[in-house]
């Protein structure tokens, strides 16, 4: 899911709209609710109820006075919610991942890293990486984007090629547009992309857009992107998580093998250009 339909992202605001003129046992309901609304989507009416203390009549009142169907449809929007990966609905109510003591918490944590990271693999094809790894290799230029979560492992991604080849682009940068950067493009430059979620709605128009430059395009995602968006090669992390905020270890994980791989292919040049770099470091005296 790239974007949230317009009543996953209202449900929360709904019920903080109408909690000042609820019934008590109706504003207890809500309270509930808006402590973390994705929990709808694992319990029915009257366990919810049971959690509330109040009736499964007052479930069916406060449904019908948000504007809601019945509670099946809240349930539904809760389930798209967590699908979307608004950290609103994937936290618990107990706030998973931080009842236990600091050993418990750490396991928890590195359980679900490796976890994730072999699932990661697991979905990869050599095959994929390899190709994709050529493609970025034999480009004239790469470019690399990203927005919100996505920029800062754009960012990492393009510090590590940079050891080992140039004309590695990330965008956008403040105050330019993807269309400045898109007017340059030639077919044998490549794009990556990260598009882990929450994805901005305008990426699959910007994989179609560069498609139309004869530019081959590499998708860095998560398994709840099913689709391709029309990408040549599609990479994706599992991003599972004890707590609200999805684990982006396998991400990262992912970009020091493409990284590795790049390193291979560059070969002496690849070498030199990073001897050329310590030297200036030491000219500069930067580090």
């Amino acid at each position: 899911m790239t974007n949230p339909p317009g009543p996953v992202a209202s449900l929360s605001l709904r019920i903080q709209q109408a909690q000042d003129q609820l019934p008590k046992a109706e504003k207890q309901l809500a309270d509930l609710i808006l402590e973390a609304p994705g929990q709808m989507a694992s319990y029915s009416a009257t366990e919810i109820s049971r959690m509330a203390g109040v009736s499964n009549a007052t479930v069916s009142r406060l449904v019908r006075r948000l504007g809601y169907e019945n509670y099946e449809q809240m349930r539904r929007l809760a389930r798209e919610g967590i699908s979307w990966g608004s950290p609103l609905f994937l936290a618990s109510q107990e706030g998973a991942g931080g009842q236990g003591g600091d050993k418990d918490i750490f396991e928890e944590h590195l359980l679900a890293s490796n976890q994730n990271i072999r699932d990661s693999f697991a979905g990869i094809a050599p095959r994929t990486i390899q190709e994709a790894c050529d493609a970025i290799a034999g480009a004239r230029q790469v470019r690399i984007f990203g927005q919100r979560n996505n920029y800062f492992f754009a960012a990492y991604l393009r510090w590590q090629f940079i050891q080992f080849r140039s004309n590695v682009y990330l965008l956008p940068v403040s105050g330019e547009t993807l269309a400045e950067y898109l007017a340059g493009l030639e077919p044998d430059d490549i794009f990556i992309l990260f598009g882990l979620r929450r994805r901005p709605p305008g990426l699959p128009d910007l994989i179609a857009t560069i498609k139309t430059f004869k530019v081959k395009t590499v998708l860095i995602t998560d398994v709840s992107c099913t689709d391709s968006l029309g990408a040549d090669w599609t990479l994706r992390c599992q991003t599972r998580s004890p707590i609200a905020l999805d684990n982006h270890t396998a991400v990262m994980a992912l970009c020091h093998v493409l990284s590795a791989q790049l390193i291979a292919r560059a070969g002496k040049k690849g070498r030199q250009r990073l001897a050329r770099i310590e030297d200036l470091h030491a000219q500069l005296k930067e580090l």
